[in-house]
């Protein structure tokens, strides 16, 4: 408004002079500022009627009302601070997140197969999963059904194949080599060639101190589809799942965060983007294959524990004698 005013101000407006009328400089000089101070008054005359109408009607409200509508731009200010942490969340843990594709050599692969080039070699696609970054050296966690497949080969025409994003943001591909596995707590690391790459291991947190009802968020790739993020709390703690060996995982995180096949062996995070477990199961309703909001994840406590001895010796402390 000043700005109008003061743009207002400085173009001199003509008033039309009589011809009887003798004028001097002095004379043009008083008449456009006079003409400039009118113009001034009737702008401020005008927002002061404005602002006295907006005042008249705030007035008006009652003193509910009033509370209301600065709660409503409190409520609405809270929300996209809220939406602006998820964003940042996601986009500071994608880089550390990976797509992992279980693959079968083939000499002629079928029309309808998904083929992946590997070493020279077709290859089609059995199934996807997930994994996150362990450390810069590129050791990768998972679920060990994700690559029980690559891990039970006898024939050698089982590979595996890990798409990932470097720390400059270029996406790029490597296989997967197994490290180490133990199928009775459903875990396993694979190791990609980082040479010349940078990588972006995640933020381990801990699940030691969660509760029921806080915020959880899970990254992977249902169904193929790269880099999802879902959301939900945690539902439940201490759950007990069956693993790949006909065994017992304990102690797992219950989520209501949707989690498919092809999330399997993605991170679950807290609200500060620290993994707190890993992607491994759901329920699904009879005939659907959907998930039915009851879904698990092994606590990262368990895998801190567990992968340095895979990295190490390849299986599990309790396997090693």
């Amino acid at each position: 408004m000043v700005m109008e005013v003061l743009q207002g101000c400085g173009n001199f407006i003509s008033i039309p002079i009589s011809s009887s009328t003798t004028t001097t400089t002095t004379t043009t000089t008083t008449t456009k500022t006079s003409s400039c101070v009118l113009s001034c008054n009737l702008v401020t005359t005008r927002r002061t009627i404005i602002f006295s109408g907006v005042a008249s009607y705030l007035l008006q409200l009652s003193p509910i009302q009033s509370v209301a509508l600065a709660q409503q731009q409190q409520d609405l200010d809270e929300t996209q601070q809220e939406e602006d942490r998820v964003v940042r969340l996601f986009e500071e843990t994608i880089p550390s997140v990976v797509c992992i594709k279980d693959l079968e050599l083939v000499d002629n692969p079928k029309s309808s197969d998904e083929v992946v080039m590997v070493d020279g070699e077709q290859a089609k696609v059995e199934g996807t999963g997930s994994g996150f970054i362990w450390d810069k050296f590129g050791h990768i966690v998972t679920n060990y059904h994700v690559v029980e497949k690559l891990a039970t080969d006898q024939n050698g025409r089982q590979r595996c194949k890990v798409f990932l994003i470097d720390k400059n943001g270029i996406s790029l591909s490597r296989n997967g080599k197994i490290v180490g596995v133990d199928p009775s707590s459903d875990l396993a690391v694979l190791k990609v060639d980082v040479e010349g790459i940078e990588v972006k291991p995640v933020d381990i947190g801990s699940a030691r101190k969660l509760k029921v009802g806080q915020s959880c968020y899970a990254i992977g790739n249902p169904y193929g589809y790269e880099n999802t993020l879902t959301t939900g709390v945690v539902s439940g703690l201490g759950r007990e799942i069956p693993s790949p060996n006909m065994g017992a995982i304990r102690g797992a995180i219950q989520t209501d965060a949707a989690i498919n096949s092809g999330n399997s062996g993605g991170p679950l995070l807290d609200s500060h983007g620290n993994v707190i477990g890993v992607n491994t199961a759901t329920f699904t309703r009879k005939g659907s294959g959907m998930s039915s909001g009851v879904n698990f994840a092994i606590p990262i406590d368990t895998v801190v524990q567990t992968v340095p001895y895979l990295i190490v010796y390849g299986t599990a402390y309790k396997d090693r004698f």
